[in-house]
């Protein structure tokens, strides 16, 4: 059976009949895999009278010539059930990861690598436009649900392009789904900006701010709109020779890859592939990052033998990069509020050769005293915080994010405003917390994968116009030979985005403590 249940809405008697005939009288021969199917296998088969299943084009801008059955179409209006009615709050994604692995263990015929892909391109594609079908579908009077959504989907793929090689699909699709006829008659000229461009409104003023004009602004939101590359970093614990040893490995394996454009460890995989599959992964010579991750953790400069710590370290990926900074020589710290988090850093630390990380769960209450790091109080050379953010930089590659970061269930109310600014304060009290355990002379990063100001430079210009206490005797340090120039505000603070750099959307604030206030402190 499949994983998830049908959906109420769109289940009638007659199809749970169907359903309950199929299982009694194991009809599977007409199935390419198998396992039963949900009534959206009905609904899309409605109009056929073959025995065999119809098959669908697959909607994939990688390999458009790729045929997939309907069961692939009902796993991704399954997969956006799941999170529709029982996971609102859980990026798609990850419901997507865990559907595919279910499905692949039990079926007698697993989903193949492109299958996977087709299904994942669906399912992010609905994510990406959600937004603006929901506005169609409205107009029309049709209701916006997940099954729905996908249909829309795949019509505005196919109909995008005025030759495209899968167009029969509408025409298959209409019989089934007569408000097609209709849906294709709205376009998103129809439809305000922030819809356009996909922006949730807690979200709407601080984009306004960062980007002022309406070009701009809708440049940027644009690319937030486009799948991200694959990004590897390469790990000079392993990899001596450097950057391109690992690319011609990868090249010989038969990948189209090249080198980043402004990280000089960064390779780039234009096209989706499995890891396991690229040279050098799986013995830890390469590691997945983002090429503006990889960026702001270079502006740390930790060096070999120094006290580092990483604060708001998760599972470890700039850990990885820090420590190979640090050619494993001194004590680097990886830190954070989630013990099991951190643990699962380990293997990936093992796997990378680090071996000079020790691992420090630190308090959450911002309002309590963390004992450890009060002892510790002025001992680090250089602090790296990467504060718990809105994550709006990443929504390329988390497009559900605009909703679920929110709490925007279907028919909710968007509290992403309220979460925002109680958001504001916490980084705030992060950041004077790191602050405090930076030496004289020392060095301190702040970086978000944000782009919203309230989150980035507000934050910075907050705790720099404090003059007594923890954060008296901090300057900016803005670096004059970073392979990136800094731009955002006049000049202070390094600001990337997909649009103009080709990474994700990142902040970063350097600072230096001055060696005078070390009696001060």
């Amino acid at each position: 059976m499949p994983r998830f249940s049908p959906s109420k809405d769109r289940t009638t008697c007659y199809y749970y009949l169907l359903f309950i005939i199929h299982a009694s009288c194991a009809l599977t021969t007409t199935l390419k895999v198998g396992r039963l199917h949900s009534p959206s296998f009905f609904a899309l088969n409605s109009a056929s009278t073959s025995k065999d299943k119809p098959i669908i084009p697959t909607i994939s801008p990688n390999n458009p010539t790729v045929r997939i059955s309907s069961t692939l179409i009902n796993s991704a209006i399954d997969v956006l059930e799941e999170q529709h009615f029982r996971r609102p709050d859980t990026p798609v994604d990850s419901i997507l990861r865990k559907y595919i692995k279910q499905q692949s263990s039990q079926d007698e015929l697993p989903y193949d690598s492109e299958e996977k892909d087709a299904l994942r391109e669906i399912v992010l594609g609905v994510a990406r436009s959600h937004c603006k079908i929901d506005c169609r579908l409205k107009q029309i009077g049709t209701e916006s649900t997940p099954e729905n959504r996908v249909i829309a989907h795949i019509v505005n793929v196919v109909d995008g392009e005025e030759k495209h090689p899968q167009r029969a699909v509408v025409k298959q699709l209409s019989k089934s789904y007569t408000w097609l006829r209709e849906f294709k008659r709205y376009d998103d000229s129809m439809m305000d900006l922030q819809t356009r461009l996909e922006c949730p409104d807690w979200a709407w003023p601080g984009l306004n701010e960062a980007f002022p004009t309406q070009d701009e602004l809708a440049r940027q939101l644009d690319f937030l709109l486009r799948p991200p590359p694959l990004d590897l970093r390469v790990n000079t614990l392993k990899c001596k020779a450097g950057r391109d040893d690992a690319l011609n490995a990868i090249r010989s394996a038969g990948f189209d890859a090249s080198a980043t454009p402004w990280s000089p460890l960064g390779i780039r995989l234009d096209k989706r592939v499995p890891l396991e599959t690229l040279p050098g992964l799986l013995d830890g010579v390469v590691e997945p990052q983002d090429e503006g991750s990889q960026l702001v953790a270079s502006l740390l400069n930790a060096r070999p033998g120094e006290t580092i710590a990483d604060y708001c370290a998760g599972t470890g990926g700039k850990t990885l990069a820090i420590a190979a900074q640090m050619q494993n020589k001194g004590r680097l710290y990886s830190m954070d509020v989630d013990g099991d988090r951190l643990e699962r850093g380990r293997p990936r630390c093992a796997k990378a050769g680090v071996d000079n990380v020790q691992r420090q769960t630190v308090q959450a209450d911002m309002t309590r005293k963390d004992k450890w790091c009060k002892r510790r109080n002025r001992t680090f050379d250089r602090v790296l915080v990467d504060a718990p953010c809105s994550g709006v930089g990443s929504w390329r590659r988390k497009p559900d994010a605009r909703r679920t970061w929110g709490g925007v269930g279907y028919g909710t109310v968007d509290d992403g405003a309220d979460r925002l600014k109680e958001l504001l304060p916490l980084q705030q009290g992060i950041l004077r917390r790191a602050a405090r355990l930076v030496k004289p002379g020392g060095r301190l990063v702040y970086i978000t994968c944000s782009l919203l100001p309230e989150e980035n430079e507000h934050q910075i210009e907050e705790f720099l116009k404090c003059e007594e206490g923890e954060t008296s005797g901090w300057r900016l340090d803005v670096p004059t030979d970073f392979v990136v120039p800094f731009e955002a505000g006049n000049g202070s603070y390094l600001r990337l985005t997909p649009a103009q750099h080709g990474t994700d959307g990142f902040f970063a604030a350097v600072l230096r403590k001055d060696e005078e206030n070390e009696g001060a402190r």
